[in-house]
């Protein structure tokens, strides 16, 4: 499978396998007490399962090494909301979630009032 990321994010993505990511990712499992912020489930081992943790970067780091290594900038998520919300919302630049009004919860959303 072809790897299509600049040479700069292949870089950063070097940084998630070093001891000190390994120590920090930790730390931000044990503080949100293994549990998704966002959707609640309890977090599993392993990559196979829509609920396995994530360690997700709350503001994108960029390669800044004070974002990256930031625990108050890390929340454990799970996969499946790591995957379809979050994700979608950095590709978007806003949550298109709607609240139980009918109207976005985002006010960066285009059909915000």
């Amino acid at each position: 499978m072809a790897d299509n990321r600049s040479d700069e994010a292949r870089e950063w993505r070097r940084l998630y396998a070093g001891k000190q990511w390994a120590i920090l990712r930790r730390q931000a499992l044990a503080r949100d007490g293994f549990q998704c912020q966002r959707c609640g489930v309890m977090l599993t081992n392993g990559r196979r399962s829509p609920r396995s943790a994530v360690v997700h970067h709350i503001e994108a780091h960029k390669g800044d090494l004070d974002l990256f290594f930031a625990l108050d900038n890390l929340e454990a998520v799970c996969w499946t909301c790591h995957s379809g919300a979050i994700q979608s919302e950095e590709v978007l630049g806003y949550d298109a979630s709607i609240g139980a009004d009918g109207w976005p919860v985002d006010p960066k959303h285009p059909g915000a009032r």
